[in-house]
């Protein structure tokens, strides 16, 4: 027996091509909103120099990443938990549910390392979370093929 190639696959099932373009969107928007609050909460902390207050008394930097990143992942944790029982519902029966809830919860911590790299690009935190979001939703868009 024959195992049909990808394009066969896609021929004969025109759901899979329809979620194939709508899941990076579905993604790009679930993440818009963390994006936005924690650049400008990072910016903002930034601004009033209470990342330097922690360092006068002691703190290095390893519990100051630390608190934010375990704060960012709790936050990815309810969210993809939740992407991925809004997809259970119908979208995702022919494969395995168990790896599409680690897909999504592994593209919500690589964005994790976006917004690190976004939070360094601003000083003021009047817009660092407005443009940030702009820059994430214009670096996905340009990835996702037409």
């Amino acid at each position: 027996m024959a195992v049909p190639e990808e394009a066969d696959i896609q021929q004969l099932d025109p759901f899979s091509q329809m979620v194939s373009g709508v899941l990076p969107l579905f993604l790009l928007f679930m993440y818009i909103l963390p994006v936005f609050t924690i650049v400008s909460l990072m910016v903002k902390e930034k601004e009033s120099k209470a990342r330097e207050s922690m360092r006068m008394m002691g703190m290095t930097d390893f519990p100051y990443w630390l608190s934010w990143f375990v704060y960012y992942t709790a936050l990815n944790t309810i969210l993809s938990v939740i992407a991925w029982l809004v997809l259970c519902i119908n979208v995702i029966g022919a494969s395995n549910p168990w790896y599409v809830l680690l897909f999504i919860w592994l593209y919500g911590q690589s964005v994790f390392g976006e917004i690190i790299f976004m939070q360094s690009l601003f000083s003021r935190a009047k817009f660092s979370g407005l443009v940030a979001a702009v820059i994430y939703f214009t670096a996905v868009l340009a990835n996702i093929p037409v």
